[in-house]
């Protein structure tokens, strides 16, 4: 594995950006573009961390959008249509006023920032109070099958990176001050229709291959 660091993971994401969003897995775009939003029905002014080049926040239905990510590449490939501002940063030094948003969203970010706990301490400063932040992530209970995938050449490469549990999750975000709404694991097979991926879910029996977290600042 690569050495886990800012510059390690911005390097990583500038070597995949031309051709990123073409190989993302289609049934997890599917059911992001379905649980985001609905996640953050009613915010108003909602913040990406690691947009990259998907179009999944242009589907988020709030007045302000803003799209934030360390890979100014990554950003790039987003095309000048879309319609949110974005940001370069690495939420270290973040360029945001403190409490700007009530809704906050990412998606396969958190396994690749080197200090998890100030990435979600940077999701508590960066929200009003009752805003909602949502982290999606891939399942670090099941490590060995999401290596193993990589290796089958079925999903992207990850980098960079250090899978989460959900034990670990909520220690950082009780530690940061936020309000646990739920951890569960999500995903349990990101293949074929999405009435398939969603009857899987149900029969999963708490097996996913991704963990999805609400969490809320009061």
């Amino acid at each position: 594995m690569a050495e886990h660091t800012t510059r390690t993971v911005r390097e990583h994401y500038a070597r995949l950006a031309e051709h990123y969003d073409a190989g993302a897995n289609r049934a997890c775009k599917r059911a992001y573009e379905r649980f985001i939003p609905e996640a953050l029905a009613g915010c108003r002014r909602v913040l990406e961390i690691g947009a990259g080049s998907s179009p999944l926040l242009d589907a988020v239905d709030a007045p302000l959008r803003v799209g934030a990510d360390l890979s100014h590449a990554m950003l790039s490939r987003r095309g000048a249509a879309a319609d949110a501002p974005r940001v370069v940063t690495d939420l270290q030094q973040p360029g945001l006023a403190e409490g700007s948003f009530d809704g906050i969203f990412s998606l396969n970010v958190m396994e690749h920032v080197p200090d998890p706990a100030a990435f979600v301490r940077a999701h508590h400063a960066l929200l009003t109070p009752g805003g909602r932040s949502v982290i999606v992530t891939p399942n670090g209970g099941m490590a060995g099958l999401l290596e193993l995938l990589e290796r089958l050449r079925l999903k992207l490469p990850e980098g960079p990176h250090r899978f989460v549990d959900a034990r670990e999750i909520r220690a950082h975000a009780e530690s940061a001050g936020l309000a646990v709404e739920r951890i569960e694991a999500w995903l349990a097979f990101p293949a074929g229709p999405e009435a398939l991926v969603r009857a899987v879910d149900r029969c999963a029996g708490g097996f996913g291959l991704f963990l999805r977290a609400v969490l809320v600042k009061p």
